[in-house]
């Protein structure tokens, strides 16, 4: 039994080295930008920030992973705190979804599209509404909302991947490159969010719900999010979160410093 404990845990933080390498990766090709790139306006200096805060929270909780809702943490420290980390997060995706705006507000302008102009202004709102979600699935403890968290991103995404469509075949052939790997990766996630996140997001709370498990209300919630973490090394609860975090963390990330050098 020992000698499975002990491989489960040498499982678990061969992944972690990778995420950690993939986090000093990212920060190093982040920094070489700002240093290489000749900016030749003002939009490139709002989207490396937009993209430093990102690439330096990825690499955040790359150091320091947990799982929120179940309050599962790989190191057991003040950094690993359900609370902070969600904080961060929800910074860095607003960000995140910032970046995306102003890309979709560029091809807009570029294209006179009213209708894309519309959907650029509704990004950053409908991820706010994610990020609400996601708080309320982790003070309350209630899968399902995560689950609305997700669907609310996949709806950001399918308005991202229309813009890209469009874009595709109304702009010159210098931007097809991008709006072809923008709409790849957009189906991609979607993919990953209507046939892993989701289902295993409903699983849970059904499991859950089956077991027995209260729920909190956000009062109790917030002062559990503060104070609780569960310290494991297990690998058979962490390669459940293996396929998004680890996407999250390396093609994300390279989205968030792709986007920084995109002008249209």
């Amino acid at each position: 039994m020992y000698l499975s404990d002990d491989y489960q845990s040498d499982k678990t933080y061969a992944w972690w080295k990778f995420l950690c390498l993939i986090a000093v990766f990212n920060m190093g090709i982040w920094g070489w930008v700002i240093y290489s790139y000749e900016a030749p306006h003002s939009t490139f200096y709002i989207q490396a920030i937009l993209s430093g805060i990102y690439v330096s929270v990825c690499a955040f909780r790359s150091l320091f992973p947990r799982i929120d809702l179940e309050r599962y943490c790989l190191h057991d420290s003040i950094f690993s705190s359900v609370a902070l980390g969600r904080t961060c997060a929800t910074i860095a995706e607003i960000c995140f979804s910032i970046q995306c705006a102003i890309i979709i507000y560029s091809i807009a302008l570029s294209i006179q599209s009213q209708w894309m102009l519309f959907i650029a202004y509704s990004i950053v709102p409908i991820i706010v509404i994610a990020q609400i979600f996601c708080w309320h699935a982790t003070l309350t403890l209630n899968h399902f909302w995560h689950s609305m968290e997700e669907a609310a991103w996949v709806v950001m995404l399918v308005l991202i991947a229309g813009c890209f469509v469009s874009g595709f075949f109304l702009l010159s052939a210098d931007y097809q490159v991008f709006m072809a790997i923008g709409l790849a990766s957009c189906i991609i996630s979607i993919w990953i969010m209507l046939f892993i996140d989701i289902p295993m997001y409903l699983s849970r709370a059904k499991e859950r719900q089956h077991k027995g498990h209260r729920t909190l209300t956000i009062k109790a919630g917030l002062q559990d999010a503060l104070s609780r973490r569960e310290h494991t090394q297990s690998w058979g609860i962490w390669k459940q979160e293996v396929i998004w975090i680890t996407s999250y963390f390396t093609f994300g990330v390279w989205l968030s410093i792709s986007m920084m050098i995109v002008t249209f």
